[in-house]
């Protein structure tokens, strides 16, 4: 068990800062802090995919509960923290579910919280110990869950045991004992401080259709559930049992992150996908393609790995695969490309040449267009044969007004490194399943082109590649760590350079920064609103799945021996030993400066992936 406690009551800003989530498989979830508190616009009891993965909108925000007259509630308002349920929290753990027990005068409540996988239902479970009657408030939206905003107009239909509210979707709030009285309300003025730090809306109303009463009498059980579909109380043990059962059944390379990595995998109609990050990002394309192998092939689920290929395959445009899956935006350069990859690598996992060759046609599809002559399109094969891309293409799109940070235009050395790779192990492929190559051009040819262009990336100055050419950019970045993992690409004199200078300059406890230190554009800070944080978004700041190709390198140039790889371990160490709260998971960024704060998601899809992949990898002998 993973528990934060404190005799007396739980500290409120400590506490605050301590998120949990629990995800549904559908891309809803239940979120909040280990106070109960919700600090952001995103956090929730049930925040429900109504197109799953998408389309996800704030239903419950929370339950107020007062015992005997005592609050367990914790709101921020205006100048106060009211009530003051945090001083009534003894702990608060995810052993795996969010579990918190109070003691309020002399009654003992033990309060849980879980979804039902597949369904947009929450349960919150009560256990008491002790005499009184207990009143629950649920407060409700019906809202985006991207930001604070007005209250629609709710309408309900009060029942026995709970009611049926209506705003644009149907919300149930049921129990399976407590009686539901209505008294309507209008709570103003909630404020959610992490949004407030973010330059977003941060200020809302919520409101509370009526409220939940019981009796207590010694040892008592009872719940209450949100869904939006269900009109019946499910059956509170049988699916508490099945969600522990499955939590109990997931596998990773790194147990301790085996949930998490479970988090991003989501139904997509009638298939897979995976989701980027919580709270807030949708499926891309980008991001699938590279979790893929640690989220799912470290941890043995071939058979939805399969399905994530297919879904993203049968989206694909003219060999492009969409950067948002939801929007169908194919404003992306190497998603397809990383697709390239990850069907490799599911290959050498399972060895299924019938789904390789149902890809086939994907697959060449991504060959022919990437071979194809660059101008007039986004990008192409230039005569040199090198990849050219316009700007923000790349992993590194950030904008600001509309305009780049980093706009990369010209021929980036990941991009061609990755194509380069690629058309290796399609040739590999092509064979291993009797596939035919189905492209004007020979691959050995393309290969060839690639390798000879490529020699153009060296800086003789820098000791290491040109971020891009044409124009030459010598930007210290970490995109050249691709490079290194390809033996044949570049010199192993270069290849060892290339090392140094990313170990030197970019390496931290944490990740990989976006630029150097020394560079006169880097921020050391990932914080403020939206405009500061996107400068800095890859300017410095650290991405932790970047010590998955850095893993990569180091075992490449170092060999397997047991000390190689023990090192590669004391590095994704710090990684590995990650936990807030008890929340096992690894976040989207940390700043590149000292202490080096997490940052953006909480939880961040290609984060937990590549520390799986990489972890696993250190465990591969020679």
């Amino acid at each position: 068990m993973n528990a934060c406690s404190q005799s007396g009551g739980m500290g409120y800003e400590w506490g605050a800062r301590q998120e949990w989530l629990v995800a549904n498989g559908l891309g809803g979830y239940a979120s909040s802090t280990a106070v109960g508190a919700n600090t952001r616009a995103y956090h929730g009891l049930l925040v429900a995919a109504i197109e799953p993965p998408t389309d996800r909108r704030l239903l419950l925000a929370s339950v107020d509960e007062e015992i005997n007259g005592i609050s367990l509630a914790n709101h921020q308002y205006p100048g106060a923290i009211h009530p003051q349920g945090f001083k009534h929290l003894q702990q608060f753990s995810l052993d795996p579910l969010p579990r918190f027990r109070y003691h309020a005068g002399e009654v003992e409540i033990e309060k849980t919280v879980f979804m039902i996988h597949g369904e947009n239902t929450t349960i919150v479970r009560y256990r008491t110990k002790g005499e009184g009657r207990i009143r629950i408030a649920p407060l409700v939206h019906s809202r985006s869950f991207h930001s604070a905003a007005g209250l629609p107009a709710i309408r309900q239909e009060a029942e026995s045991r709970g009611a049926l509210l209506r705003a644009g979707c149907r919300l149930n709030l049921l129990s399976d004992r407590a009686r539901y009285f209505t008294q309507e309300a209008v709570y103003y003025n909630f404020e959610y401080e992490a949004e407030r730090t973010r330059g977003l809306a941060w200020k809302e109303d919520l409101f509370c259709p009526g409220y939940f009463e019981l009796d207590l009498s010694g040892e008592t059980s009872f719940s209450i559930a949100a869904s939006t579909w269900r009109s019946e109380m499910p059956s509170v043990d049988e699916f508490l049992a099945a969600e522990l059962s499955r939590a109990e059944s997931l596998r990773a390379p790194l147990q301790k992150f085996a949930a998490a990595a479970d988090s991003f995998l989501v139904r997509r109609g009638q298939g897979k996908s995976i989701i980027a990050g919580y709270h807030w990002f949708d499926d891309w394309g980008r991001d699938a393609m590279i979790s893929l192998p640690g989220l799912l092939l470290t941890t043995g689920r071939l058979a939805d790995a399969k399905a994530v290929l297919e879904t993203f395959a049968s989206a694909m445009k003219e060999g492009v695969l969409p950067n948002d899956l939801g929007a169908r935006s194919y404003n992306t350069a190497d998603a397809s490309l990383w697709f390239l990859h990850a069907a490799s690598s599911y290959y050498s996992s399972s060895g299924d040449a019938r789904t390789i060759r149902s890809l086939w046609p994907a697959l060449m599809g991504v060959v022919r267009r990437y071979a194809s002559a660059s101008q007039g399109s986004d990008f192409g094969m230039a005569e040199d044969g090198l990849i050219v891309c316009a700007p923000a293409l790349t992993w590194m799109d950030a904008r600001v007004d509309g305009r780049p940070v980093t706009p990369r235009a010209g021929k980036c050395c990941e991009i061609n490194a990755l194509w380069y790779s690629g058309l290796l192990k399609l040739e590999e492929l092509a064979g291993a399943v009797g596939a035919s190559w189905d492209c004007e051009t020979d691959s050995a040819d393309l290969a060839a082109g690639v390798k000879k262009g490529y020699q153009r990336f060296w800086n003789s100055e820098t000791g290491c590649l040109f971020d891009h050419l044409d124009p030459e950019d010598a930007s210290i970045r970490p995109n050249q760590i691709i490079s290194v993992l390809v033996p044949d690409l570049l010199p192993l004199t270069m290849r060892r350079s290339i090392f140094e200078v990313v170990t030197r300059e970019l390496l931290t406890p944490f990740g990989l920064r976006t630029l150097s230190p020394r560079d006169p554009r880097y921020q050391g800070r990932y914080e403020g609103g939206p405009h500061q944080r996107d400068s800095a978004y890859h300017q410095g700041t650290v991405w932790p799945w970047l010590m998955g190709p850095y893993i990569d390198a180091f075992l490449s140039l170092n060999g397997r021996s047991s000390e190689s790889r023990a090192r590669a371990k004391e590095l994704l160490r710090p990684l590995a030993e990650m936990e807030t709260g008890g929340l096992k998971t690894v976040p989207e960024v940390f700043d590149g400066d000292r202490p080096q704060m997490a940052g953006g998601c909480i939880s961040q899809a290609w984060s937990v992936a590549e520390l799986l992949r990489a972890w696993q990898e250190t465990e591969k002998e020679g």
